[in-house]
């Protein structure tokens, strides 16, 4: 009988409607029970103003991911990694068999001494000859 992998760590928030799921309707609804007083406490045209800011940014929480993460939970990551302490260390890591320093002989630089000339031998004129192609 055939085994069939079974997938694991399946996220999945559970949709009242199509698409929407408790989180995203509950980000839209509190934006519009916001909005709803906003309208009896602020003057029209900034009622006007403000609801549409704060509907985009429900709108934003609600559906907006960044690599598959909400975006929430990538700004409060952030927040919280700015403000949290950070304690940096570094331990020095003991090497598996102790180093020992390997003494070097020094090079000598030769001084080179005054250039021979080139020296005519039979090897050297047969070596022409068979170059030129000559007898």
């Amino acid at each position: 009988m055939e085994q069939y992998p079974i997938p694991q760590f399946i996220e999945s928030e559970s949709k009242i409607a199509f698409f929407i799921s408790f989180r995203q309707f509950f980000y839209l609804v509190g934006a519009g029970i916001l909005s709803f007083f906003l309208y009896y406490l602020l003057p029209k045209p900034v009622f006007y103003i403000v609801s549409v800011i704060l509907f985009i940014i429900s709108a934003i929480l609600a559906f907006g991911t960044i690599n598959g993460t909400p975006i929430l939970n990538v700004i409060l990551g952030s927040i919280g990694f700015s403000m949290g302490g950070k304690n940096y260390t570094w331990k020095k890591k003991e090497s598996p068999y102790p180093f020992k320093p390997i003494s070097r002989t020094k090079i000598k630089k030769i001084d080179q001494g005054p250039v021979l000339q080139a020296q005519t031998s039979q090897l050297k004129r047969t070596k022409t000859l068979i170059d030129l192609k000559t007898k």
